[in-house]
């Protein structure tokens, strides 16, 4: 009898937990997700990773490693902590950070493909340390739009800096004195 209630309650719980999934939004495929995360931009791979870097760091993100040879930048913002109690474990701080990973490479000289994975990650910290407990990716389209919006405005901007001015590049060519007819 103890056994038959046991498998009962098990599988009650495995239900609850199977049916709580079938709530969460699907997945997207692997081509959706690269579709969605990833972009071509126009500009040199100096000037995407700079910009990239820059709007990480606008968008109040603390970059943790960067290497521009590898392509690979990883960022994660501030969020406030709440004050959280559990038992065996007392008094801790718990809080959802925003972490950013972003992989850059050279397509042709003048296009690059940046690629931005975006996650929201749970860290609990207590008596015992602190440490990342769960992680959920973003899957909102608009927050990768507006990301690569603000990639592709900073990248112009860089560009026209680095550009050549005008009288730079075509010098303007002395103006001849005029000549004044004195003959009346």
């Amino acid at each position: 009898m103890k056994k038959t209630h046991l498998i009962g309650t098990a599988f009650a719980l495995a239900s609850i937990s199977v049916a709580a999934e079938a709530k969460k939004a699907p997945q997207p495929t692997a081509l959706e997700l690269q579709q969605l995360q990833g972009r071509d931009i126009e500009g040199t791979k100096d000037q995407v990773f700079g910009a990239v870097m820059s709007v990480l760091q606008d968008s109040g993100y603390r970059i943790q490693a960067a290497d521009k040879d590898t392509g690979l930048i990883t960022g994660v913002a501030s969020t406030k902590s709440k004050t959280t109690w559990a038992p065996f474990v007392g008094f801790g701080k718990s809080k959802k950070s925003p972490i950013a990973s972003v992989f850059i490479e050279a397509i042709s000289p003048t296009v690059t493909h940046v690629r931005i994975s975006f996650v929201m990650a749970k860290v609990k910290s207590s008596l015992y340390g602190s440490s990342p407990q769960d992680e959920e990716p973003i899957y909102e389209p608009s927050t990768y739009q507006a990301a690569f919006e603000q990639i592709n405005k900073t990248v112009f901007i860089r560009r026209g800096m680095n550009a050549p001015s005008a009288t730079a590049a075509s010098p303007i060519a002395p103006i001849a004195p005029a000549v004044i007819s004195t003959a009346k």
